[in-house]
């Protein structure tokens, strides 16, 4: 799955749960952030792999629970963590890595966008669209964001 699916259907289903949306967003980023740069420079052997396992997202979990003392902001981390292992499921993930040894296959970064991703992260992108429309609360910390950019950027 591309970024805008990710991000779509991890805001969608954050919102049905009453989970911090901005964070559980930044959550489903952090797989592709560890695994895909260090994929690039040949450090991994493929795109999914410490950042794709479950203990990543309990480090997650723990490292931004000791820096915050937030348990919500931690389990919406989390929560896009593993939402993000959930939508990448038609590819090879090391659920349970490093507690299973597991084969990787060695798979140099590519994107093949094809029209089924176009429509995935249209979906996406419509989903989020959506949560922004009926959820009052996100529209309102979205706002908050976008200006504080404005204002750091001197826009």
């Amino acid at each position: 799955m591309f970024p805008f699916g990710h991000v779509g259907f991890t805001a969608f289903f954050a919102n049905l749960l009453s989970l911090n949306i901005i964070f559980a967003v930044i959550g489903s980023q952090i797989p592709d952030i560890i695994d895909k740069p260090l994929n690039i420079i040949g450090v991994l052997p493929n795109s999914r792999n410490i950042g794709h396992t479950l203990f990543m997202s309990g480090l997650i979990f723990i490292s931004s629970y000791v820096i915050t003392k937030k348990k919500d902001i931690s389990f919406s981390l989390a929560f896009g963590s593993v939402m993000h292992l959930f939508e990448d499921i038609p590819y090879f993930i090391p659920w349970f890595y490093p507690f299973i040894g597991y084969t990787f296959p060695h798979q140099p970064f590519s994107v093949k966008y094809s029209f089924i991703w176009f429509s995935i992260d249209l979906i996406g992108l419509f989903l989020l669209f959506y949560v922004y429309q009926c959820n009052s609360k996100f529209r309102k910390k979205v706002s908050d964001i976008i200006k504080s950019v404005k204002s750091k950027l001197k826009l």
